[in-house]
C-alpha cells in the first residue's frame, strides 16, 4: 500500500522497460532506492499520474494504455485503440479525461468517469508530425500538441488566434512557442532540443537535448541564458520537475537512465 507516501518523495520510471519501477527521490525515506515495480507484459514509453494522485497511466509500445491505481499497483483499466507506440499520455486536471498521443500523429481521448472500459470518445487527428509531448489546459477544455491546439473531447483544430492567447495551459512540455524561444541555441537544427517541462510554479523552465545535457532556463525564457547539467551520455528523452519544484527527473535514450537532480 503506498498511500502512506507524499508524491513528492516518489517517481515512476518506464523507459523502455516491461517493467514500471517507483522510485524514491531525496525526501523519501529510502531515498535513491527502488521501491517496488509492476509488470506490464509490454515495454513502456511513458507514464503520467493523474491531479488527485489517484491513478498512474502507462503508454506502451504497442498501442496499449494501462491505468493503475496508485494505492494498491493493481490494473483499473487497459485499452489498445492504435498499433503503433504511445508517445506520451496524460490526465485532464479536473481527472475527468485522458489523452493518448501515438506515432500516428493522433491523440485520443478517454472519459474516466465512464468507467474502467475506457471506450474512446473523440480524437484528434492530422497533426503535423509525432506526437511528442501533450499539455491540457486549466480548464480541461483544450490540448496543446507540438504547435497544434484542438478541443476537448472532440478534437477540433482551433485556429482563432483570440481564442489560443485567452488560453491558460495546466502544464508546458512544448519546445516551440514565443515563451520558449531561448532554448534554442544559434544555427540549431530543429532536433537538438527534444523536451521540455514548465515548474508547477510557473518560474522555471528545465529542457533536454540530443547531448545529452539538461539546462535550467528562467520562465518564459525569451533570452538563452541557463545553467547546464550533466549526467547523459546520450540524448535526453524527457525531463520533469518533482510535485513540490524541488527536482528535476531527466530520462536517457540510449543510455537507459533516469537521473533525479536537485533544482
Amino acid at each position: 500500500n503506498w498511500s502512506g507516501f507524499s508524491v513528492s518523495s516518489l517517481f515512476w520510471d518506464p523507459i523502455g522497460s516491461v517493467f514500471i519501477r517507483i522510485w524514491g527521490l531525496a525526501t523519501h525515506p529510502f531515498k535513491d532506492k527502488l521501491l517496488n515495480k509492476v509488470s506490464l507484459g509490454h515495454p513502456a514509453k511513458c507514464t503520467c499520474y493523474s491531479p488527485n494522485a489517484e491513478m498512474v497511466s502507462i503508454g506502451m509500445e504497442n498501442g496499449e494504455f494501462i491505468v493503475l491505481l496508485v494505492n494498491s499497483l493493481t490494473v483499473w483499466g487497459k485499452k489498445r485503440d492504435r498499433s503503433v507506440s504511445i508517445q506520451d499520455i496524460r490526465f485532464s486536471p479536473d481527472n475527468r479525461f485522458l489523452a493518448v498521443g501515438s506515432v500516428e500523429s493522433a491523440v485520443d481521448f478517454y472519459d474516466l468517469t465512464l468507467g474502467p472500459s475506457l471506450n474512446r470518445i473523440g480524437y484528434c487527428k492530422d497533426i503535423p508530425g509525432f506526437v511528442i509531448h501533450i499539455d491540457f489546459s486549466a480548464d480541461s477544455k483544450h490540448i496543446q500538441v507540438i504547435w497544434v491546439q484542438g478541443l476537448v473531447p472532440s478534437g477540433k483544430i482551433v485556429t482563432e488566434l483570440n481564442v489560443i492567447e485567452r488560453i491558460t495551459w495546466a502544464t508546458w512540455t512544448s519546445i516551440f512557442g514565443d515563451e520558449v524561444l531561448g532554448v534554442w541555441p544559434r544555427n540549431a537544427d530543429k532536433a537538438d532540443v527534444t523536451c521540455a517541462c514548465v515548474s508547477h510554479a510557473g518560474l522555471s523552465l528545465v529542457t533536454g537535448d540530443d547531448f545529452g545535457l539538461v539546462k535550467l532556463f528562467d520562465f518564459p525564457c525569451p533570452e538563452k541564458f541557463h545553467k547546464r547539467y550533466f549526467g547523459h551520455s546520450a540524448h535526453v528523452t524527457n525531463v520533469r520537475f518533482s510535485c513540490d519544484d524541488k527536482y528535476v527527473i531527466s530520462a536517457g535514450g540510449s543510455d537507459c537512465r533516469s537521473e533525479p537532480g536537485p533544482n
